[in-house]
């Protein structure tokens, strides 16, 4: 009888060490998903003022394009800006959209997935809305100035857009010498800083929970 009564005491404490451990974990996790959460609101805000740009964006340009639909030259720089701000739309609403699709009650590797889902949709979202600006300024001061440059100056815009292409071909060029393997660590810290400061705390409080939850 006493060594049954030594078992039961076991695996009481035993169940009770497990309950406290579950109970630890939890809290825990609700510190570093809140963390998370919290830590995303800024993104969260500036993606939604992304949209209200593009959104007014479209209401500025496509009056602009429709006035000129007579005028090639001036019609394809007002669609190309009304193209880009439905862009800004676009992207936002779907960064906007992963970061609400986060489910923090899930299991930790199941919120970095989606946590890895936003990050790659953010930086596919930044080169979108980022490259095109090599060339987008050149339409826009075109219908800033209603066309004068192009009747006025038109080597300037050609100028502009060679530098477009130059500097285009610059980045990729740059973004494939530092991605080489040989400059892996490199590459890793040019990844992080275009993932932007608030999802790479989000990743940190997580990676943080996931490495508590293994040990």
């Amino acid at each position: 009888m006493e060594l049954d009564d030594l078992k039961h005491a076991w695996q009481t404490l035993d169940r009770r060490l497990q309950q406290q451990n579950a109970l630890g974990f939890q809290l825990l996790k609700n510190s570093r998903t809140d963390n998370a959460r919290r830590g995303l609101r800024p993104l969260a805000w500036g993606q939604a003022l992304q949209i209200l740009i593009g959104a007014a964006g479209m209401l500025v340009f496509a009056p602009y394009w429709v006035r000129h639909l007579h005028e090639p030259a001036l019609l394809a720089c007002g669609l190309v800006l009304h193209a880009y701000c439905l862009g800004l739309v676009i992207v936002g609403a779907v960064v906007e959209a992963r970061i609400a699709a986060i489910d923090y009650a899930a299991p930790v590797l199941a919120i970095q997935r989606q946590l890895l889902a936003l990050r790659r949709a953010y930086v596919i979202g930044g080169m979108i809305v980022g490259l095109p600006w090599w060339f987008i300024y050149v339409p826009l001061l075109i219908v800033l100035g209603d066309g004068r440059m192009l009747a006025d100056a038109p080597w300037v815009v050609a100028i502009q857009l060679a530098i477009g292409a130059i500097g285009l071909l610059g980045t990729w060029w740059f973004h494939r010498w530092a991605n080489r393997p040989e400059r892996a660590a490199f590459g890793r810290k040019l990844d992080d800083s275009a993932a932007g400061g608030s999802i790479r705390r989000a990743q940190a409080a997580l990676d943080e929970l996931a490495a508590f939850e293994r040990d």
